[in-house]
């Protein structure tokens, strides 16, 4: 009986233990996977790019928390446990004398908050969030989800040149602030980086490193939580991670931003202007 019974417990494990380990803790990229490497995104390259407009600087950076729900940690850094933790709806706002703004992020909508299950939704930083949109000098939306392009279905909006449509090498959307399109990842994922006026330097990651674990440990998320994307995903976003902790490695100064990380955002300025 207790060898029936011991034989019995180890099938049970074996038959929850084996997918819950495959879908919610393996951070790898999978049997087959092309092997993880950097991408030629060097911070050299980046401060060239930022420093080629001949303009004014942003001088400073403006946060809005727009939204927060809890998720679990495993759903945002795989292996990372089943409690929850709070992941935030930002939007960010560099501050250029003489011009319009340049918005990270457009926030979202208080349709999309409830859809998704927010806990937490701010309408009056969303309405800060909307007015900076419409002063904007340029907008850079680091993903076409509901969660950084204002509550839209993905490519349901219209957005300018430097958004959606395009792929390929980092490029200068203005003084200091370089757009680098995340190939291999979905459509529509950026990052950017910002060099300000006075030398401080940011990365935001959006959703190629949503959280500083995923970047500092080059741990995605679980399998479960990308598991409507292609079969390369994971190692695309595998090499973006190690982009990024090179990135850092070579400009420690560097503050980086993750995409739905709760934290406060080291040097910034304050929420947007009414």
């Amino acid at each position: 009986m207790t060898r029936r019974l011991n034989i019995w417990l180890l099938s049970v494990l074996l038959i929850i233990g084996i997918p819950y380990y495959w879908y919610l803790v393996d951070p790898g990229a999978g049997p087959g996977s092309a092997e993880p490497r950097a991408k030629p995104v060097t911070i050299a390259q980046l401060r060239a790019l930022a420093a080629a407009p001949e303009g004014q600087r942003p001088v400073a950076l403006r946060v809005e928390t727009v939204a927060l729900r809890y998720s679990s940690r495993n759903m945002l850094v795989a292996g990372a446990g089943l409690r929850t933790v709070p992941n935030t709806v930002r939007s960010y706002e560099l501050v250029v004398p003489g011009s319009g703004p340049i918005v990270i992020d457009a926030g979202m909508s208080l349709k999309a908050a409830d859809t998704l299950d927010f806990e937490w939704f701010d309408e009056a930083a969303q309405a800060r969030v909307d007015h900076a949109l419409r002063q904007a000098a340029h907008t850079v939306l680091l993903s076409d989800r509901p969660t950084h392009n204002g509550g839209h279905a993905p490519g349901s909006q219209r957005t300018g040149p430097e958004l959606l449509s395009f792929r390929g090498a980092p490029y200068a959307v203005a003084p200091g602030v370089v757009v680098i399109p995340a190939s291999g990842l979905r459509a529509g994922s950026f990052m950017l980086y910002a060099w300000l006026e006075g030398g401080r330097e940011y990365l935001f990651t959006g959703d190629v490193a949503k959280m500083g674990a995923n970047w500092q440990d080059l741990l995605p998320p679980a399998r479960f939580a990308t598991r409507g994307d292609p079969a390369s995903y994971r190692s695309e976003n595998l090499s973006w991670l190690i982009t990024i902790n090179a990135l850092h490695r070579a400009a420690p100064q560097m503050v980086v931003i993750t995409g739905h990380d709760p934290a406060k955002v080291p040097f910034s300025a304050g929420t947007f202007s009414d």
